[in-house]
């Protein structure tokens, strides 16, 4: 399961006419990360139903087992709960005065974990590997050189901790990082400016620090708040005092009470991020897509689909857990901020290229510093695709919406255009998205395994066509 460049070009399916279908999705996969990393830290086995298995989940599975918890089944069964063991030795019977955190026993060997193109796996478990004391060698695919890691670094050092890059001149990875050796300090900063993962993985490896922890960022922007917000409902759901609270400057601070983490019995929602391909489907073809298990209450930045397609014009509509989106025509442009929810940018430049009029996305500096320099890689294909499009001085996207004659044009093109997926699964979903306003090929429809390895298939059964 893995991503490549080396996948054959993908011919991305045309709908016929509307599109009616109900569409199942696979659990969140962020979701999933902070469950499988929580149960491998638990003071009891968990259970958990609906995990995800895609690359970014299966990377973060082999580098938990790798750190000594058992997983299993995985790849799951249908229906069927995940039985994960945690990692032995973390907790000892607790003193009179308050428990007993994991103990620094440093190996040898550093443990080898590969990272490919995964957030999650390259921030949360450099995090954990300080907290339970062990070094740790990390490998990842050539572009995670160009994600955003070393403000996080910095933090683990502040902590005591010490890493060093084996190949400087080409990017971090591979890295081996190792243990403080002595106690650690009672709080930490940290420049989340770039990623909220950056907090997420202090906060879900601070129980094991046997101490009350202090988090602070370094700067007022913290963008994906609504994913911090996530990693501290999964810590309170596991029996954790963890809060956070912006401070009188604009800057941030978290905190987390010390506590042995809860074994549980949890179920993961479905990924709302990864509805958005299907929803935004109906706005460009027309038609209605109905999505069940939605969830009445969520963390998950997805759950914004709810007023955002509103926004373009399209009926939406939550009632017994299933949500319905019903095309109406024409798509309206908006102007909206996605500082908050900067992974749903692609699919939403989708519906505004299709959009009667021109719509600005704001607040998406940090979309450079995802799998692919999401900035750039928006603004080229759309200008390939011949869309106007522009980055704003602010670091937003001006997109100037297909007019009537433009889409007749391209809707009667037989001419496939190849369009690049950067390596990135979002990148693709919105190439498949864009298929849907003129013919394509899509050279890596391959990178959907990160979030979505059915992805391919889901489409073309959701379009009610093949792909011949």
């Amino acid at each position: 399961m893995k991503e490549t460049a080396s996948s054959p070009v993908w011919v991305a399916p045309r709908a016929a006419g509307p599109i009616f279908a109900s569409v199942r999705l696979p659990g969140s996969k962020s979701l999933s990360a902070r469950e499988l990393l929580l149960s491998a830290i638990a003071d009891q086995d968990s259970e958990i139903y609906g995990l995800l298995y895609a690359r970014d989940t299966d990377l973060m599975v082999k580098g938990l087992t790798g750190l000594g918890a058992t997983i299993t089944p995985w790849p799951p069964l249908v229906d069927q709960p995940v039985q994960i063991s945690p990692i032995p030795g973390i907790w000892r019977k607790p003193p009179a005065d308050g428990i007993t955190p994991p103990a620094a026993e440093d190996s040898e060997q550093p443990v080898q974990i590969e990272c490919g193109l995964a957030g999650t796996v390259m921030r949360f478990l450099p995090a954990l590997a300080v907290a339970l004391g062990r070094s740790v060698r990390f490998t990842a695919d050539d572009s995670a050189n160009a994600r955003p890691l070393l403000p996080l670094l910095a933090a683990l050092e502040e902590l005591g901790a010490t890493w060093k890059s084996e190949n400087p001149t080409q990017g971090l990875f591979p890295f081996v990082i190792h243990p403080p050796k002595a106690q650690i300090p009672r709080e930490v900063s940290v420049d989340a400016s770039a990623s909220s993962q950056f907090v997420s993985a202090l906060l879900l490896s601070a129980p094991l620090f046997g101490k009350n922890f202090t988090i602070r960022s370094k700067t007022a922007e913290v963008p994906s708040l609504p994913h911090l917000q996530m990693t501290l409902e999964s810590l309170t759901l596991r029996g954790i005092d963890a809060s956070g609270a912006k401070q009188t400057d604009g800057t941030w601070e978290w905190s987390v009470e010390p506590s042995p983490v809860l074994g549980q019995v949890l179920s993961i929602e479905p990924d709302l991020s990864n509805a958005g391909p299907f929803l935004a489907a109906v706005g460009i073809a027309g038609g209605r897509v109905s999505i069940p298990g939605w969830p009445t209450r969520t963390t998950q930045a997805g759950d914004a689909w709810r007023s955002i397609l509103p926004e373009f014009g399209l009926k939406v509509e939550l009632k017994y857990g299933i949500l319905s989106v019903q095309s109406e025509r024409p798509l309206k442009p908006i102007r909206m901020d996605f500082s908050e929810m900067g992974e749903l940018v692609p699919t939403v430049a989708a519906l505004a290229a299709c959009a009667d009029g021109t719509s600005v996305l704001s607040g998406l500096h940090h979309l450079r510093g995802h799998e692919t320099d999401r900035l750039e890689a928006l603004s080229t294909e759309l200008k390939n695709l011949g869309i106007h499009c522009e980055i704003t001085p602010d670091e937003g996207l001006l997109i100037e919406g297909i007019s009537k004659e433009s889409l007749a044009l391209a809707e009667s093109s037989q001419q496939p255009m190849l369009m690049h997926a950067y390596g990135d699964h979002r990148m693709a979903t919105f190439a498949a998205l864009m298929g849907l306003y003129r013919p394509v090929q899509i050279d890596d429809i391959g990178a959907t395994s990160k979030t979505m390895p059915d992805f391919p298939q889901m489409w073309t059964r959701f379009l009610g066509v093949t792909n011949d």
